[in-house]
C-alpha cells in the first residue's frame, strides 16, 4: 500500500549544514538556529570520532567510494512520525533515532535519523560502554547499507558485530559477555528461527535484561553471535586478519543478486563453500562464536 513519505518531504524543505568533509547535517530552518549557536556540536564530534573508531576496520567501499554521512535532525514532537520508529523501540520515548533513507546522492544509502535532544548539550566523550556500542551499532548500519539493505537477521548481526568483535568491544562491555556467557544453546536462535522471528514482527521481543539496548535481547544476541562464528570461520578457512573477514563477507554481500531471507543465507553459504543446512538450521556458528566470548 502506497504511503506519502513524510521525511522526504521535510528533507526537500531542510537547511544544509557540513559539519566536515564527511558529516553533513540536514535539519529545519528552526533547529538549524541552534545548530549554529553550537547545541549540537558536542554529538556531531562524538560522532565523528566513532566513525573513526569504523575507519580501523579498513572497510574498502566500492568504486573506492568516500560517502558522507548524513544527519537528519527531526523535531522531538513528530520523530517517532518522521523516523517511522517501531512501536517497540518508541513506546514512550522522548527521543530516537535510527538509520533512515538517504536522500543525498554523496551519501550512503542510509542517514542517520535523529530527535533534536538526542544532540543537544551532549558530553563528547566519557560515553557507557553500552551506549557506546548502541552508537557504533547505528553507524554500523550505515556503513553496510553500502552493501546490504533490509535482510533483518543479517544486518542487525554485522551491525553488533562490527563493533563487538570488529572493534573488540565485546572484551571491555563486561556485562554483555556476562549475560552471553551464561547462555545454553536453546536459548539461542538458529538462523531459521531468526527468520521466522522476522517475518511474524517478533524479532527483538526477547529481552534478557530489561531498559538495556537492543545488544542485550535474545535475537540481536544469536544475529551476532552467527555473523562472529561465521567470520571466524573465514578467518580460519583463508588464514585472514579479522578486518579482512569482514571486507571478505562484506564482497559477498555486495555480489548477492537481489537475494532475501533463505537464498540470501544459501548464497553465502555458497560462497563460502559451506552447508546450506549447517548455516540455516543448525547452530555451529553460534556455538564457535559462543565459545570464543567464555574464553575472553
Amino acid at each position: 500500500m502506497y504511503q506519502e513519505d513524510y521525511l522526504r518531504n521535510y528533507i526537500k524543505e531542510s537547511e544544509l549544514r557540513e559539519f566536515n568533509d564527511r558529516i553533513k547535517v540536514r535539519l529545519s530552518s528552526e533547529l538549524a538556529i541552534k545548530y549554529d549557536l553550537g547545541f549540537y556540536t558536542n554529538f556531531l564530534t562524538r560522532i565523528e570520532n566513532e566513525m573513526k573508531m569504523l575507519d580501523k576496520l579498513k572497510i574498502k567501499y566500492p568504486a573506492n567510494a568516500k560517502p558522507i554521512l548524513y544527519i537528519y535532525v527531526v523535531p522531538d514532537d513528530n520523530f517517532t512520525f518522521l523516523l517511522q520508529m517501531p512501536t517497540l523501540f518508541s513506546k514512550d520515548k522522548k527521543s530516537g533515532g535510527k538509520p533512515v533513507t538517504c536522500y543525498d546522492l554523496d551519501g550512503f544509502p542510509l542517514a542517520y535519523g535523529l530527535s533534536q535532544n538526542c544532540l543537544e548539550n551532549k558530553e563528547t566523550n566519557n560515553l557507557e560502554i553500552a551506549d557506546l556500542e548502541n552508537e557504533l551499532h547505528e553507524l554500523s548500519h550505515i556503513v553496510l547499507s553500502q552493501f546490504l539493505l533490509g535482510n533483518q537477521v543479517i544486518s542487525e548481526g554485522i551491525a553488533e558485530t562490527l563493533p563487538l568483535y570488529g572493534l573488540r568491544l565485546e572484551e571491555k562491555f563486561e556485562k554483555h559477555k556476562q549475560v552471553i556467557a551464561t547462555l545454553e544453546e536453546n536459548n539461542i536462535y538458529s538462523l531459521k528461527e531468526l527468520l521466522n522471528k522476522q517475518r511474524d514482527g517478533s524479532y527483538g521481543n526477547d529481552a534478557v535484561l530489561p531498559n538495556m539496548t537492543c545488544s542485550f535481547r535474545l535475537s540481536y544476541i544469536s544475529s551476532y553471535l552467527f555473523v562472529r562464528g561465521l567470520l571466524e570461520r573465514v578467518e580460519e578457512k583463508y588464514l585472514l586478519s579479522t578486518t579482512e573477514a569482514i571486507n571478505y563477507l562484506f564482497s559477498i554481500l555486495r555480489g548477492n543478486r537481489g537475494y532475501a531471507n533463505e537464498f540470501l543465507i544459501y548464497d553465502i553459504a555458497d560462497a563460502l563453500e559451506l552447508s546450506h543446512d549447517e548455516l540455516l538450521n543448525k547452530k555451529d556458528m553460534q556455538k564457535k562464536a559462543l565459545n570464543s566470548i567464555r574464553r575472553l
